[in-house]
Protein backbone atom coordinates (compact mmCIF):
# COMPACT_ATOMS: atom_id res chain seq x y z
CA UNK A 1 0.00 0.00 0.00
CA UNK A 2 1.06 3.44 -0.73
CA UNK A 3 1.60 5.98 1.94
CA UNK A 4 -1.00 8.49 0.72
CA UNK A 5 -3.62 5.75 0.57
CA UNK A 6 -2.83 4.59 4.11
CA UNK A 7 -2.86 8.15 5.31
CA UNK A 8 -6.29 8.68 3.71
CA UNK A 9 -7.66 5.56 5.41
CA UNK A 10 -6.34 6.70 8.77
CA UNK A 11 -7.86 10.15 8.27
CA UNK A 12 -11.21 8.54 7.38
CA UNK A 13 -11.08 6.37 10.51
CA UNK A 14 -10.19 9.44 12.59
CA UNK A 15 -13.07 11.38 11.03
CA UNK A 16 -15.49 8.55 11.82
CA UNK A 17 -14.22 8.42 15.41
CA UNK A 18 -14.61 12.21 15.73
CA UNK A 19 -18.16 11.99 14.35
CA UNK A 20 -18.92 9.18 16.79
CA UNK A 21 -17.41 11.26 19.62
CA UNK A 22 -19.64 14.25 18.70
CA UNK A 23 -22.65 11.98 18.45
CA UNK A 24 -21.90 10.46 21.86
CA UNK A 25 -21.39 13.92 23.39
CA UNK A 26 -24.74 15.07 21.93
CA UNK A 27 -26.47 11.98 23.28
CA UNK A 28 -24.83 12.49 26.69
CA UNK A 29 -25.95 16.13 26.71
CA UNK A 30 -29.55 15.13 25.83
CA UNK A 31 -29.57 12.47 28.55
CA UNK A 32 -28.17 14.93 31.12
CA UNK A 33 -30.89 17.46 30.20
CA UNK A 34 -33.54 14.74 30.47
CA UNK A 35 -32.16 13.68 33.87
CA UNK A 36 -32.20 17.33 34.99
CA UNK A 37 -35.82 17.74 33.81
CA UNK A 38 -36.84 14.56 35.65
CA UNK A 39 -35.08 15.75 38.83
CA UNK A 40 -36.95 19.05 38.62
CA UNK A 41 -40.25 17.23 38.10
CA UNK A 42 -39.53 14.98 41.11
CA UNK A 43 -38.71 18.07 43.20
CA UNK A 44 -42.02 19.70 42.17
CA UNK A 45 -43.93 16.54 43.11
CA UNK A 46 -42.17 16.39 46.47
CA UNK A 47 -42.89 20.06 47.12
CA UNK A 48 -46.54 19.46 46.30
CA UNK A 49 -46.73 16.45 48.62
CA UNK A 50 -44.92 18.36 51.38
CA UNK A 51 -47.35 21.27 51.03
CA UNK A 52 -50.28 18.86 51.18
CA UNK A 53 -48.77 17.24 54.29
CA UNK A 54 -48.30 20.70 55.87
CA UNK A 55 -51.95 21.53 55.17
CA UNK A 56 -53.07 18.20 56.66
CA UNK A 57 -50.93 18.84 59.74
CA UNK A 58 -52.33 22.35 60.06
CA UNK A 59 -55.88 21.00 59.74
CA UNK A 60 -55.19 18.33 62.37
CA UNK A 61 -53.63 20.88 64.74
CA UNK A 62 -56.69 23.09 64.31
CA UNK A 63 -58.99 20.12 64.94
CA UNK A 64 -57.00 19.17 68.05
CA UNK A 65 -57.23 22.74 69.37
CA UNK A 66 -61.00 22.73 68.78
CA UNK A 67 -61.36 19.40 70.57
CA UNK A 68 -59.19 20.58 73.47
CA UNK A 69 -61.36 23.69 73.81
CA UNK A 70 -64.51 21.57 73.69
CA UNK A 71 -63.06 19.25 76.35
CA UNK A 72 -62.18 22.28 78.48
CA UNK A 73 -65.76 23.56 78.17
CA UNK A 74 -67.19 20.17 79.08
CA UNK A 75 -64.83 19.88 82.04
CA UNK A 76 -65.77 23.39 83.12
CA UNK A 77 -69.49 22.61 82.79
CA UNK A 78 -69.04 19.40 84.76
CA UNK A 79 -67.34 21.21 87.64
CA UNK A 80 -70.04 23.89 87.52
CA UNK A 81 -72.82 21.28 87.58
CA UNK A 82 -71.37 19.18 90.42
CA UNK A 83 -73.60 20.72 93.13
CA UNK A 84 -76.66 19.81 91.02
CA UNK A 85 -75.39 16.26 90.72
CA UNK A 86 -74.90 16.12 94.50
CA UNK A 87 -78.55 17.03 95.12
CA UNK A 88 -79.60 14.39 92.62
CA UNK A 89 -77.46 11.82 94.42
CA UNK A 90 -79.12 12.81 97.72
CA UNK A 91 -82.57 11.95 96.35
CA UNK A 92 -82.14 8.20 96.98
CA UNK A 93 -81.19 9.01 100.59
CA UNK A 94 -84.42 10.97 101.00
CA UNK A 95 -86.33 8.12 99.46
CA UNK A 96 -84.77 5.63 101.84
CA UNK A 97 -85.16 7.73 104.99
CA UNK A 98 -88.43 9.53 104.39
CA UNK A 99 -90.30 7.05 102.20
CA UNK A 100 -90.39 9.41 99.23
CA UNK A 101 -90.76 7.72 95.87
CA UNK A 102 -89.53 9.10 92.58
CA UNK A 103 -91.42 8.74 89.34
CA UNK A 104 -89.69 9.25 86.03
CA UNK A 105 -91.69 11.11 83.43
CA UNK A 106 -91.08 9.28 80.10
CA UNK A 107 -91.84 12.41 78.06
CA UNK A 108 -89.07 14.33 79.83
CA UNK A 109 -86.62 11.46 79.42
CA UNK A 110 -87.42 11.18 75.69
CA UNK A 111 -87.11 14.95 75.24
CA UNK A 112 -83.77 14.90 77.02
CA UNK A 113 -82.57 11.92 74.96
CA UNK A 114 -83.59 13.62 71.70
CA UNK A 115 -81.79 16.80 72.67
CA UNK A 116 -78.70 14.83 73.68
CA UNK A 117 -78.76 12.94 70.38
CA UNK A 118 -79.08 16.20 68.46
CA UNK A 119 -76.10 17.67 70.31
CA UNK A 120 -74.00 14.53 69.84
CA UNK A 121 -74.77 14.29 66.11
CA UNK A 122 -72.96 17.56 65.40
CA UNK A 123 -69.31 16.61 65.12
CA UNK A 124 -67.74 19.32 62.96
CA UNK A 125 -69.56 22.43 64.07
CA UNK A 126 -68.44 26.00 63.90
CA UNK A 127 -67.52 27.86 67.11
CA UNK A 128 -70.87 29.70 66.93
CA UNK A 129 -72.72 26.40 66.70
CA UNK A 130 -70.62 25.04 69.58
CA UNK A 131 -71.75 27.97 71.73
CA UNK A 132 -75.33 27.15 70.72
CA UNK A 133 -74.74 23.52 71.69
CA UNK A 134 -73.31 24.64 75.00
CA UNK A 135 -76.35 26.81 75.67
CA UNK A 136 -78.64 23.97 74.63
CA UNK A 137 -76.77 21.66 76.99
CA UNK A 138 -77.20 24.17 79.80
CA UNK A 139 -80.93 24.40 79.00
CA UNK A 140 -81.16 20.61 79.20
CA UNK A 141 -79.38 20.65 82.54
CA UNK A 142 -81.83 23.27 83.82
CA UNK A 143 -84.77 21.12 82.67
CA UNK A 144 -83.31 18.10 84.46
CA UNK A 145 -82.73 20.15 87.58
CA UNK A 146 -86.33 21.45 87.51
CA UNK A 147 -87.57 17.90 86.98
CA UNK A 148 -85.66 16.61 89.98
CA UNK A 149 -86.70 19.59 92.08
CA UNK A 150 -90.36 19.04 91.19
CA UNK A 151 -90.20 15.32 92.02
CA UNK A 152 -88.00 15.61 95.07
CA UNK A 153 -90.84 15.98 97.58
Amino acid sequence: MSLPKELQELQDKRSKLEDESHSLKDEQKKLEERAKALEQKIMEELRSKNEEARQNISHLESRINDLEQRLGQITQETTTNEPIDETASQTPNLEATEGVSVEINPAVVEDSAENSAAVMSVNDSSPAAERGDSESHQDNEKKKHKFWEAHRY
